[in-house]
């Protein structure tokens, strides 16, 4: 709905709530993105009070027709452009702020700007308001570290991510901050090339291939890109689990850093379709032969 229109009784929200999060009111920043617009999702469901703010400040696609997008106060309001006076209001005064804004590409400004400004600015607004909590999906430590494997415009995006977690820093303190740094993230119902992204079966299945101990070992003693390419992928529901138990509480302070910290955080699971599928096709076989 438009922001400033008449919030629901909470009656008429889920029937399921975690009690202690009931007045909480939560600000998702990049709340229309891949990673965002699921984090709103899940706040929703866990019965936060939840503000979008975003460049659009629409429902997304995948969401349209959802029951839990009308929970949601859609704001729009591009971070980086207009008065911060704009911002602040569109920020709002939340008990917690999660920032899913981020962008790629290959201007070293650009880079720069919408993972490193946007976020400061962010942050910046969040102090404002009084803000004591603040959750930033920023990039796994293994990524960084492979950072000179990488063309130099890739700077911006590193540099960026770094601007922002000293800002956030800065607006909470460490005990205020938490960071989910995930690799790679897939999810959804299709293909993409930029930003690249595989679907949840595809990806969940490179999770689970990924995560065998022989993948594992041999991701520890590689260099660079390589190990990161070794690492297992993690879902964007998963992510968005790890942001949501963070912003709730459940979750304390620091960085949830790779794929298993994240899953731990979200409660998920690494996926088992592909062994799922091997046990049933030995005992297909092995029933074959008796």
């Amino acid at each position: 709905r438009a922001a400033g229109s008449h919030l629901p009784p909470r009656a008429t929200m889920l029937p399921v709530f975690v009690l202690s999060s009931l007045a909480m009111k939560v600000t998702v920043m990049g709340g229309t993105g891949f990673v965002g617009s699921r984090v709103c999702k899940q706040c929703v469901a866990a019965g936060a009070e939840v503000t979008s703010v975003s460049q659009s400040g629409t429902v997304p696609a995948w969401a349209a027709g959802e029951s839990w997008a009308s929970e949601v106060t859609w704001v729009a309001n591009e971070l980086t452009r207009g008065s911060r006076e704009a911002l602040e209001a569109a920020v709002g005064s939340p008990d917690v702020v999660v920032s899913c804004v981020g962008a790629v590409g290959f201007d070293v400004q650009g880079l720069m700007l919408g993972n490193g400004v946007a976020n400061a600015e962010a942050a910046a607004a969040a102090k404002k308001a009084g803000v004591s909590k603040f959750v930033f999906v920023s990039v796994a430590s293994e990524v960084a570290d492979a950072k000179g494997w990488l063309p130099g415009f890739f700077g911006g995006y590193f540099d960026g991510k770094e601007k922002a977690r000293a800002a956030i820093v800065e607006a909470v303190g460490t005990e205020g901050a938490t960071f989910v740094q995930p690799t790679f993230i897939y999810g959804g119902d299709s293909f993409g090339l930029f930003p690249p992204r595989v679907n949840s079966a595809y990806g969940a299945g490179v999770e689970e291939l990924l995560s065998l101990p022989v993948f594992r070992k041999l991701a520890d003693i590689t260099p660079g890109l390589i190990k990161v390419a070794l690492r297992p992928p993690v879902s964007v529901d998963a992510v968005a689990g790890a942001c949501t138990a963070a912003a709730l509480g459940k979750v304390g302070a620091g960085a949830l850093d790779g794929t298993d910290a994240i899953n731990e955080a979200a409660g998920a699971s690494t996926p088992t379709a592909i062994s799922e599928w091997f046990d049933g096709l030995k005992e297909k076989l092995a029933d074959g032969a008796a």
